[in-house]
């Protein structure tokens, strides 16, 4: 399963899901049901199953799309690599021209070729930590981001609509897919890094094979031969080990060192030109210890991370959660001889909550800002017998570490249960479960859990509570209750 493929899948996704709002409902749960039974072997695998839906489902909206958007992201990909080969080349070319009169300073090469990849490694670093203030920083790096000028070039060649890879920029999915486009803007980068010193390497190799270089060291600040000695050594420090070639000696520093006021040029014979052609190991693998390795590692994990929320992003799409509801839950069908009992859940609203049933003193959590400002809240758990004893938030902003650290937290008091209040027209997602999974796992079984749906100004929809309740019923906990803030519209 490569990142290409589910890219594709995911393009196309998510034009099958718009446009699927124009059938009938009905025919959607029998088509979807009758599907969902043929993929019972991958039940539990919500990918799976989407994938295999996407391709049961003939549409003309999963035909070309997913096709599009994956030729022009290989097409990105292309020209980053061969942009970053021509750039590595030249910038080689440039800072290693010699032609005789003047040699190359060893320590221009440095500033040059090694010193701003360390510096834009460590950038790398601090914006992919999970932190705000960290990827703000990493945003005012733009400039110096070559994926977020192949993220422009995709939206430029891309459309303006939601096909293709114009879909990560789509305002309507920015919640779902913004993971997957950072990471996906990182992989560019890095794309681009790897070419830019293999360029490097190999207009260095091509010098050094097809040309004579002389190399001198040279700086106005007042360093003796010993102190630099000892900063090049600490520099050719993780590579001393395995290829000791490359780590410049006390001797040819003391002969390499060169001053232009000097009549007497270091490489004014053959055999001086030859003792400071010595360096060029050193270059060589400075630059591939500090440059291509590193790059190497960070290329693979933008690629891994970028593939995984890609897989996350198919199960939360809008719409996605509902279609695996559907697979997965009971078809009723009211022709049958013997009805069918929809999937009901303790506590369903849609019948009411008797006054004062639960009898609980628990938190009670407000997931993404759900019922901020509804005066109703209080006074329906009230008479539902639950008594505040605390509030918190989760989700929405929340990352999912300080989500981890408040159910810790929660469950360290042992609650006799736990109140959920979610937005009921927002489909509960993947980071929603898993955080309902966390609850029931930390604070244990024959606990209730709440979730209570808070409805817009018209009410809790229907069709948004059957979502929730199919939804959470494939969690199979028995004490886990859907209840509804107000009336059902």
């Amino acid at each position: 399963m490569t990142h290409s493929s589910v890219l594709a899948d995911l393009i196309d996704l998510n034009a099958v899901l718009d446009a699927d709002h124009a059938n009938d409902l009905e025919q959607r749960r029998q088509r979807d049901r009758s599907i969902g039974r043929k993929l019972q072997h991958d039940r539990g695998k919500p990918v799976s199953q989407i994938r295999a839906w996407l391709h049961a489902v003939d549409t003309p909206a999963a035909r070309s799309g997913g096709v599009r958007g994956v030729r022009l992201y290989h097409a990105l990909c292309l020209s980053l690599l061969v942009a970053g080969l021509l750039t590595g080349w030249g910038l080689a070319s440039a800072v290693l021209f010699y032609e005789g009169r003047q040699p190359i300073n060893i320590v221009n090469a440095v500033a040059v070729l090694v010193l701003p990849q360390i510096l834009l490694l460590f950038a790398w670093l601090l914006a992919a930590l999970p932190l705000p203030l960290f990827r703000r920083f990493g945003s005012t790096l733009g400039f110096l981001h070559p994926g977020r000028l192949a993220g422009h070039l995709a939206g430029v060649f891309g459309g303006r609509d939601s096909a293709g890879l114009a879909i990560f920029w789509n305002p309507d999915n920015v919640a779902v897919l913004a993971p997957a486009a950072r990471w996906l803007l990182s992989f560019w980068s890095q794309l681009f890094a790897c070419s830019f010193n293999i360029g490097i390497l190999v207009s260095a190799f091509f010098l050094v094979s097809f040309s004579d270089l002389a190399f001198v060291w040279s700086t106005t600040l007042t360093i003796s031969d010993g102190t630099f000695h000892q900063l090049v050594t600490a520099l050719a420090a993780p590579w001393s080990a395995w290829f000791p070639e490359a780590v410049p000696g006390a001797e040819l520093i003391a002969n390499s060192r060169y001053y232009r006021l000097d009549e007497s040029s270091p490489a004014g014979t053959p055999l001086r030109a030859v003792e400071l052609g010595q360096w060029w190991p050193f270059l060589i693998a400075a630059v591939t210890c500090y440059g291509l390795v590193p790059r190497v590692l960070t290329l693979a994990i933008s690629r891994y991370r970028f593939h995984h929320h890609l897989r996350r992003a198919l199960c939360n799409l809008p719409g996605a959660p509902e279609l695996l509801a559907r697979m997965n839950s009971p078809l009723v069908l009211t022709a049958a001889t013997q009805p069918e009992h929809a999937l009901t859940m303790p506590g369903d609203s849609a019948a009411g909550s008797a006054a004062g049933q639960y009898a609980i003193r628990c938190p009670v959590i407000a997931w993404s800002g759900a019922c901020a400002g509804v005066e109703a809240v209080d006074a329906r758990l009230a008479a539902m017998g639950i008594e505040t004893l605390e509030q918190q938030r989760a989700g929405g902003r929340q990352t999912p570490e300080q989500d981890r650290e408040l159910v810790d937290a929660l469950c360290r008091r042992k609650p006799e249960g736990v109140c959920i209040l979610v937005k009921a027209w927002e489909p509960p997602m993947l980071d929603f479960l898993d955080f309902v999974r966390g609850l029931r796992r930390q604070c244990g079984g024959r606990k209730p859990l709440i979730v209570m749906l808070c409805g817009a100004a018209d009410g809790v929809r229907a069709a948004d509570r059957d979502t929730w309740q199919l939804t959470l019923g494939q969690l199979a906990d028995p004490d886990l209750h859907v209840e509804i803030i107000g009336q059902a519209a």
